[in-house]
């Protein structure tokens, strides 16, 4: 393609000449388009200049949980689901599974109670064992007053019984080091972090 002295660009396979400047009777024939030039940045300045870009607000957005169907589209930004420094549960202790598919995996146990069962929606989500109920099978509770551990079973919604140290939990029970639990079709061992020699 070719671009005559008057702007019109043509092909110049096809004509040997600008076909709409080859008409000497045309009348008022005028540019197709702007002569054109390689446009030189300025030395100094190669680029436009930078300002910071604004971060959206994200009032509203997470109510209900913390999907992002609701953002908009153009928010131009990512955001991390994990908390942040400041607003971070630190790790109590710990559930380490000990047989089946899993075994050697860890869950964190954080402050208060952690829910255990299987879905998106408990602390601690046993999605992987199907014998675990979705209704939830068990709580446990850091008490950070006394540095101490509870595990109780959840009544009246889960279907699962949950064994403790081998024996099935009806109760609530304070929980040990190295104690055994068997949720579901797997067994976990309690560890502690913080207890009556350390706390944060």
């Amino acid at each position: 393609m070719k671009q005559c002295p008057n702007g019109h660009i043509y092909d110049e396979k096809r004509d040997a000449q600008c076909p709409y400047c080859a008409n000497a009777d045309a009348v008022n024939v005028q540019p197709a388009f702007p002569k054109t030039a390689p446009a030189a940045a300025p030395a100094s300045e190669p680029f436009p200049p930078t300002v910071p870009v604004a971060k959206p607000s994200l009032n509203g957005i997470f109510e209900g949980g913390s999907s992002l169907e609701n953002a908009p589209k153009s928010m131009g930004m990512t955001v991390a689901l994990s908390r942040n420094e400041k607003g971070i549960s630190p790790v109590k202790g710990w559930l380490v599974a000990v047989d089946g598919d899993k075994t050697g995996r860890s869950f964190e146990l954080h402050s208060e109670q952690n829910s255990v069962g299987r879905g998106s929606n408990f602390d601690i989500d046993l999605y992987f064992d199907k014998t675990v109920s979705s209704d939830g099978s068990a709580v446990i509770a850091f008490d950070g007053e006394n540095g101490k551990f509870y595990i109780s079973p959840i009544f009246g919604k889960g279907k699962n019984n949950v064994y403790y140290n081998n024996n099935m939990l009806l109760m609530p029970a304070e929980l040990f080091d190295y104690d055994k639990l068997k949720i579901g079709s797997c067994t976990y061992i309690f560890r502690s972090f913080c207890n009556e020699h350390f706390s944060y």
